[in-house]
């Protein structure tokens, strides 16, 4: 049958439109599996299991916890900034860590993510900030949140101010520029090294400890006075937070100069980080 040509027209734009409808729903669909998330058994809409993490769009869940947050879009910083609670939630995309009140709450597996101009967040970092308890029921796929919303403990008060101040010059004088990851793991090792009977227990004694020669070059050099970078500060957080990236380690060095090392001969290898090698 031979069809006109109006006809033919309008039945290639309409298979056009059903094809772009489909690679619409796919691209929507995809990031995820749906899951169920729950506050205090009152259904939030959204939340999806992506690589592993549930996630929940940011907006979302904070206005289920509290209608009358509000919310400002800093494109300086591609940040969402919070007010809620009487405290700020910041939410960076692509970070691996949002700001609540102050404080640094990292997921080093999962990063925030805009997925058609939508910011979700790991569910479990959101639920921390709001002081909601966070339990995943594997056999149901669901999340379960409960608890009263309300701030997280400020950084003013969870933070050793003095700790803060030495263990962020540190990490900036040494890893300035390295992978955010890199800089918690130098954070680690200052940390580990107050906690080993071979070194001093305060983070300024780790620091300018000459027990057995100069252990960190930039006490010798005067540049851990320097100003530390944002990135660095917020690195110390989250080690004060209690994350671990280098589990034990001790020791790391520059990599151009880890062959042959004393630590490359006599410590045992944990990871590459950057331009940094990390040993136990």
């Amino acid at each position: 049958m031979k069809l006109s040509k109006k006809t033919a027209l309008w039945l290639a734009a309409a298979a056009l439109a059903l094809l772009l409808m489909s690679f619409t729903c796919a691209a929507s669909e995809n990031y995820g599996t749906p899951i169920d998330l729950y506050i205090n058994n009152s259904p939030v809409d959204g939340a999806e299991l992506i690589n592993g993490t549930a996630y929940v769009p940011y907006r979302v869940m904070i206005l289920a916890a509290d209608p009358d947050a509000t919310f400002e879009w800093d494109t300086n910083r591609n940040t969402s900034v919070a007010t809620t609670l009487g405290m700020r939630v910041e939410a960076a995309d692509a970070e691996h860590y949002i700001e609540a009140n102050g404080r640094i709450l990292y997921s080093e597996l999962a990063k925030n993510l805009n997925l058609d101009g939508t910011l979700y967040v790991p569910i479990r970092a959101l639920s921390r900030a709001l002081s909601l308890n966070c339990e995943w029921n594997a056999g149901e796929s669901a999340v379960y949140l409960t608890g009263t919303p309300a701030a997280i403990e400020s950084g003013d008060t969870f933070y050793d101010s003095d700790i803060v101040y030495w263990l962020s010059r540190i990490i900036s004088a040494e890893s300035r520029g390295e992978p955010f990851r890199g800089q918690i793991a130098v954070g680690n090792v200052v940390m580990n090294r107050t906690e080993d009977g071979s070194f001093p227990d305060t983070v300024y004694g780790v620091i300018f400890d000459r027990k057995y020669g100069t252990q960190f070059t930039p006490a010798a050099t005067g540049s851990i006075y320097n100003d530390p970078t944002d990135s660095a500060v917020r690195a110390a957080k989250v080690v004060l937070e209690g994350v671990e990236v280098v589990d034990n380690a001790l020791y790391f060095c520059a990599n151009r100069v880890s062959k042959g090392s004393w630590m490359d001969k006599n410590r045992e290898y944990i990871e590459t980080i950057g331009n940094h090698v990390f040993y136990y």
